[in-house]
């Protein structure tokens, strides 16, 4: 877990979800995806290479967020 999940966790019952909270839950059921085609289906390699790009992305907009708001404070 994260810094930044830590954070998240700490919002209150009831409000809306953040859109980092929604990326980050967006990236655990990739990898989660990609965890079951690697290990049932190794040989589906394209759907495995390109849930491996989609979680980089997903990975790599929740770091360019969470630098954002540090900077902010």
């Amino acid at each position: 877990m994260t810094q930044g999940d830590q954070q998240q966790g700490k919002q209150q019952e009831g409000q809306q979800p953040s859109p980092l909270q929604l990326l980050g839950r967006a990236l655990t059921d990739i990898r989660k995806v990609q965890n079951l085609l690697e290990l049932q289906y190794p040989d589906q390699g394209d759907a495995i290479k390109m849930q491996r790009e989609a979680g980089d992305l997903v990975w790599n907009e929740i770091q360019r967020m969470q630098q954002q708001q540090q900077s902010q404070q």
